[in-house]
């Protein structure tokens, strides 16, 4: 199976031109673009992915509801949609995503051999009650889907922070929604 092919971005954001796959991206620490997805219940409870054993980077931590790169050529809805139905098994359509914000991310990971420069699309969906009950983790990506009112999150994240991959804009917009609870 062919590596996945990745748009460079110089470190504006901007398009340099060209393609490069997953490995070199990280290798070298090359720009590139990708999605996070925030998948919410109708109670307004957030469901986190708990990263597999198996991951290279962040293993057992929790995370986004789900993640991943845009392939080259592609654009960040479309790439949302790919990555709900592959580690989740949520089938959406582009327009049931709601675009939050762009963010970028720097990260130096595995003994400084991973680099992790990327700017990201992060998108809110809401799951049906069918669809929140019957997730499925991709095998090597996803071991278990935990389920967290916001505030329950941000208190769990204050107390053991390690226990969750760093994502500080995203949280910050969790916050927000907390406050905007109260």
């Amino acid at each position: 199976m062919a590596e996945e092919m990745i748009d460079i971005l110089n470190s504006d954001g901007t398009p340099a031109g060209y393609s490069r796959g997953r490995t070199e991206v990280h290798a070298k620490g090359l720009w590139h673009r990708t999605v996070h997805i925030w998948a919410f219940d109708k109670n307004g409870r957030i469901v986190f992915q708990q990263r597999s054993h198996l991951k290279e980077n962040n293993p057992n931590l929790l995370d986004t509801s789900c993640a991943g790169h845009i392939t080259a050529g592609d654009n960040s809805r479309n790439a949302a949609i790919r990555e709900l139905s592959e580690e989740m098994g949520v089938h959406k359509r582009p327009e049931d995503l709601e675009y939050l914000f762009e963010a970028t991310h720097e990260n130096v990971l595995n003994n400084k051999t991973y680099f992790d420069n990327e700017y990201y699309d992060t998108y809110k969906i809401t799951l049906s009650d069918d669809e929140a009950a019957h997730l499925v983790p991709q095998p090597g990506e996803v071991d278990d889907f935990i389920w967290m009112t916001p505030a329950e999150f941000l208190e769990e994240l204050a107390k053991l922070p390690e226990k969750f991959v760093s994502h500080p804009k995203d949280y910050a917009w969790i916050k927000s929604l907390q406050i905007m609870q109260k």
